[in-house]
């Protein structure tokens, strides 16, 4: 019976050291693995670009100096990532107000390289091409300034739609007739195909990628329309060489020349991110 006794006061013994046991177990799991979850939690928010994520910090252990590191990461993080912003806001409107400020003046310049294009013929050889050179390069000018204003709208929000009901096929055509590119493009566009759009923006993703094909593709240079019960399908195509494959992820991006012994070009290098900016609106 002594031994029974004992025996049985053993394993109450140790049930209770084991349940006690198993309590302050868990408990201390606990206290680890909630400020872990906390932590992943804050990671994964500011990972989504929630850059005043904190952590609440209690203690002083290891994992209190974890969470001190996180926030004072986040907050160094969250500074520059602001900064970054407001440069990039005070270059955005650097350039949309220098290239409205260009405005005025470019007009005027305009009007005299049209005179000096029409005079050129009658003046001396050196002096006649200088007036060319000066009118091509007041209409490069030009065009630059117009690109960069239309990307500044894009930048600020402002591009809005004006949309109408509009014949593609007419549009197609009118594009090509208005640049002068009819007999250089061959087109397979259906009859009568309307729909619901801003006819300036079509024009201007039309024109940019004609052009580039007739600049920098191969003829024949072809336009097919096709209709689908949900989307009409512009598809412009040349029959030349095509881009490298490491051009092809930054042939839409700002300024970017596909050769880089290419110091200069006619074009702006804003025509195709002018492209995307249309068709993403």
């Amino acid at each position: 019976r002594s031994i029974d006794g004992l025996a049985a006061l053993a394993w109450l013994t140790g049930g209770a050291a084991l349940a006690f046991a198993v309590a302050l177990a868990l408990l201390a799991t606990r206290g680890v693995l909630r400020p872990v979850r906390e932590l992943g939690r804050a990671a994964r928010l500011l990972g989504q670009g929630d850059l005043r994520t904190r952590i609440t910090v209690s203690g002083s252990d290891e994992l209190a100096q974890v969470a001190h590191t996180f926030n004072n990461t986040a907050a160094e993080l969250e500074r520059h990532v602001k900064q970054l912003r407001d440069m990039e806001a005070d270059a955005r409107r650097f350039v949309a107000d220098v290239s409205h400020e260009l405005r005025t003046p470019l007009a005027a310049l305009t009007a005299v390289a049209d005179i000096l294009q029409e005079e050129a013929a009658t003046l001396p050889e050196h002096a006649g091409q200088a007036a060319r050179l000066v009118s091509q390069e007041t209409l490069n000018l030009t065009t630059l300034v117009n690109d960069l204003i239309e990307i500044s709208r894009f930048d600020s929000g402002v591009a809005a739609l004006v949309l109408n009901e509009v014949d593609l096929t007419e549009l197609v055509h009118s594009t090509l007739r208005t640049r002068g590119w009819p007999d250089h493009v061959h087109t397979h566009l259906p009859p009568a195909v309307t729909a619901r759009l801003d006819p300036r923006r079509i024009d201007v993703i039309l024109a940019n990628l004609v052009g580039n094909a007739l600049r920098h593709g191969r003829p024949p240079i072809t336009i097919h329309l096709t209709t689908h019960p949900h989307q009409i399908t512009i598809d412009v195509r040349d029959h030349g060489p095509g881009l490298h494959e490491t051009v092809l992820p930054h042939v839409f991006d700002r300024f970017y020349k596909a050769s880089t012994t290419r110091t200069r070009s006619e074009g702006s290098g804003l025509g195709l991110a002018i492209a995307r900016e249309n068709a993403r609106l």
